[in-house]
């Protein structure tokens, strides 16, 4: 998006000398004029892109606010659930009572592996997670250059 340079020349604050025809010869009216037109177009430059920046901080600190909210729901999906695996060894356990109990003392159960061991996230899930992260990385760095042309 292209700023526009206002249109601040008004002909009755300013005077315009004719530019000399060699350097000081006009004891250097016009290059004060040129000046004083060129350092008010340049404040009211300045002044409009920091309000652009101070938007887009805004807009981007909420956006990654939320984002992080998504991405704080979303983030147990990729692990597996610790209670799977405390029910899988309680069943076991179980098995090894109940055949304690019958006196069939000789053979215990096969264990079958772990749920955690066997887990992987669903594809959606993985989809998910990573547009979230990638956006709130894009959101994070245009914080980080809005800041840094602010400072400017």
């Amino acid at each position: 998006m292209a700023t526009r340079v206002p249109d601040i020349y008004d002909p009755a604050r300013f005077e315009v000398p004719v530019p000399p025809q060699e350097f000081g010869q006009d004891g250097g009216k016009f290059y004060r004029c040129y000046d004083a037109l060129a350092e008010e177009i340049d404040d009211n430059l300045v002044t409009g892109l920091k309000e652009h920046l101070d938007g887009l901080l805004i807009f981007a600190g909420l956006f990654a606010g939320v984002n992080t909210a998504f991405l704080a729901l979303t983030l147990p999906l990729m692990s597996p659930d610790p209670a799977d695996d405390t029910n899988a060894l309680l069943r076991d356990n179980n098995a090894i009572l109940l055949n304690i109990v019958l006196g069939r003392n000789e053979s215990l159960p096969s264990t079958n592996p772990l749920p955690s061991e066997t887990f992987s996230p669903a594809g959606k899930v993985l989809t998910v997670n990573a547009l979230f992260s990638v956006s709130l990385t894009f959101a994070l760095v245009s914080s980080f250059l809005a800041v840094l042309g602010r400072q400017w």
